[in-house]
Parts: structure tokens; sequence; C-alpha cells
């Protein structure tokens, strides 16, 4: 196992930049998730800790060594490519083999190494197999196999399940959670499926053209986003973002919205005392809206214009006035087009942002922790 940093990393490809000034420290055994949209600058960063890329600037380090000129081969890391890139003339157990054999160990170790993998990931019946014989999900176990052989101390996955269908994909996230939680292996493993991000990862590191936004556990992510790309990008259906005010009534902060006035918690505090002077960007999940009347007796309302059942729950948007709120409800919840509904924003979770920069005005140091698991369940 080791531990990672990556200091002002700059990636540069002539003029273009791929990597912006990336400072991240990863700890032993952490599973970190590099989370961001095609051409973030995810792979380039996951690459440059192969040694299959230079930085440009910057330095990296692997259990405090930099490691910035070390050759791919000298730097003890497994990689698992998006590709399985399996040898398609050989078995299981062959592709299993090749690599401890070209690294020239002792066959007898190597033996006992593969009965192990095999056994650990399912692989034991498999073993005289070739890969057009194996499904998408064997042969990823396959290459995760060959990857484990290296007994490496750093997992390196770039976007290693996008090949598989979904019902294939949570059954593979649930394997590789439970395989690293066996071996304690410190894993980066990119991806742009924030699913992915929020189910396996101990920690998340948001990316945006080049620029590291945002690191931190996947609760302190969903529920106190730094910014308005951050907030939007994880969440699914989206964030809704509303033009608003914020200002203090002389004992808490007050979200105006939508003509509507909602009362934040006395715990929360705006960062910018300046932005209480100002229009603001007002944010609240789906999940965090309940088709229900306000209990002040003062009930923002919205016509229904698009339904979304899916089975245990149902997405519905509502226009209010010119803009369009997106609100979740129960899948048994029956409305109907046109149908003007009462709704209420849960002010705990209600989000404000500055207008020219984006980051987020609220700190919520002062709120109660909320678990991912927890919010979930309750949205």
């Amino acid at each position: 196992m080791s531990s990672v940093s990556i200091d002002h990393v700059w990636r540069r490809f002539g003029t273009q930049i791929a990597v912006e000034d990336l400072t991240l420290d990863i700890a032993d055994g952490d599973f970190l998730v590099l989370l961001g949209p095609s051409g973030c600058g995810k792979t380039t960063s996951l690459r440059m800790l192969a040694g299959l890329e230079s930085p440009t600037e910057g330095e990296i380090r692997i259990d405090g060594r930099i490691v910035n000129d070390v050759p791919p081969g000298e730097r003890d890391v497994a990689m698992v490519f998006q590709s399985y890139a399996l040898f398609p003339h050989m078995t299981v157990h062959g592709n299993l083999a090749f690599g401890p054999r070209m690294r020239r160990e002792n066959r007898a170790a190597t033996a006992a190494k593969i009965t192990d993998v095999a056994t650990v990931l399912g692989l034991t019946q498999l073993l005289h197999r070739k890969p057009s014989e194996l499904s998408g999900g064997q042969r990823q176990r396959v290459a995760l196999g060959r990857a484990l052989l290296r007994q490496p101390k750093l997992f390196l996955m770039d976007e290693p399940l996008s090949n598989l269908d979904a019902a294939l994909r949570g059954q593979m996230r649930s394997e590789l959670v439970s395989l690293h939680r066996r071996l304690g292996i410190t894993t980066v493993y990119v991806t742009h499926d924030q699913v992915e991000a929020m189910t396996m990862a101990t920690r998340i590191a948001i990316m945006f053209e080049g620029k590291l936004h945002q690191a931190g556990t996947p609760a302190t992510i969903f529920d106190d986003p730094a910014n308005i790309r951050v907030a939007r990008f994880i969440g699914a259906p989206r964030m809704n973002i509303l033009p608003g005010f914020l200002r203090h009534d002389g004992t808490r902060l007050v979200a105006d919205v939508l003509g509507h006035s909602m009362p934040l918690p006395h715990a929360l505090r705006c960062r910018d005392p300046a932005a209480l002077l100002r229009a603001v960007s007002i944010g609240v999940r789906p999940t965090d809206i309940a088709l229900q009347a306000s209990p002040s007796g003062d009930p923002l309302t919205g016509v229904v214009e698009f339904i979304e059942p899916m089975g245990s729950e149902t997405f519905v948007t509502l226009r209010i006035g010119e803009h369009a709120v997106v609100a979740r409800a129960s899948g048994r919840t029956r409305m109907t087009l046109g149908e003007r509904v009462p709704l209420r924003p849960d002010p705990e979770f209600v989000y404000a942002f500055d207008l020219e920069t984006g980051t987020a005005l609220l700190d919520r140091s002062g709120l109660q922790p909320v678990s991912v698991s927890n919010r979930l369940a309750s949205a």
C-alpha cells in the first residue's frame, strides 16, 4: 500500500493545457475516484501517476519518493484499462501467468498466486477458457486478476466498467468495493459516472477543464458542494438552479425565490456578507422538494408539465412562472398534466451560489452531518 502526493502538477500539450495546477493528496488505503466529464483531465492525471505521461511542471510522489522520471515498470503500480487488453489466443490461466513469466518470477510461487487470485475473483472454474468464451464481467475480472498478481502498491483504473451493461456494472461495483476492503490497496479510479463515484469512493476529486474543483468524501461532495458546477454535476436529476436573493431578517437567513420566502436554519451562515445585497443563484435538489403544502399555510405551487415514472419514485417537472422545477414524488403518486400542486423545499438543503464566480455562499459547517445513505434513503 502507498500514499500519493500530487503537488502543483501541470500537463501541457503544446499550447493546450490538459491538467492545470493539480494538487491532491491520496492517503494510504484510499479508494479515490477522479470524477468529471470527458476531456476534464482525469485520464491524463491517471496516466501521469502510471508514468505513461510526464508532468510539464510539478512533482508526483509515491510514498514520499519523487517519481516524475521513474519508468512505469519501476513504480510498482498496476493499471486496469477501459479495454480488457487480454491475449485472445491464451486461456485465462495463460493471461494471468504472462506477466509473472515476463518478470521471470518463480513458477511455483506464480502458480500459487494464480490459484489465490482466481479464488478471490471467482475465476477458478474459468482458468481453461479463452477470452472469447467469457462474459464481459468475467473478462474484466481477468484484467483485474492480472493487475493483482503484481501485488502493487497502487491500483490505477481507467473507466474499467464503461463497456458493461447496467446490471453488470452494478455487480462489478460491489465486487470492486469488496476487493478493496479485503486487500486495502490504495486505488485511484477514473470515471465520468457519478453513481460509480458515490457508491465506491472513500474520497472523490471532481475535475472540470483540467482543474480540480473539490475533493472530499461522497457525503461532503453531495451535501456541501464547493460551487455550482459541482452541485449540478452530482445528483440525478440535476439540482434546480433558480434566480433569487439572500437576506437576513435579524434572526436568520432567508432565501427569496420564485416569489416565496424561505427562512433557513439558524446554523447556516453566509460566507460573503456582500452577497446579501445582490442577486444570487438558489439551488435545491429534486429529492429535497416535497410535493405538499408548507406548514406556514403559504404554499408555493406549480403546474405539472412533465411526469417521469421510475417505478419506486416519480420525477415531476413543474412550471412556476418562467421557470421549470423538478421534484421527486413517491412512485405511487398520481398526478395529471396541467394539475396545480403545492411544493415545499427542505430549508436545510437549500443552497446559494455567487452569480459571477459560482462559489457556494452558505457555510453549512454548523449543521448536523448527514450520511449519503441516510440522505438518499430519506429522499
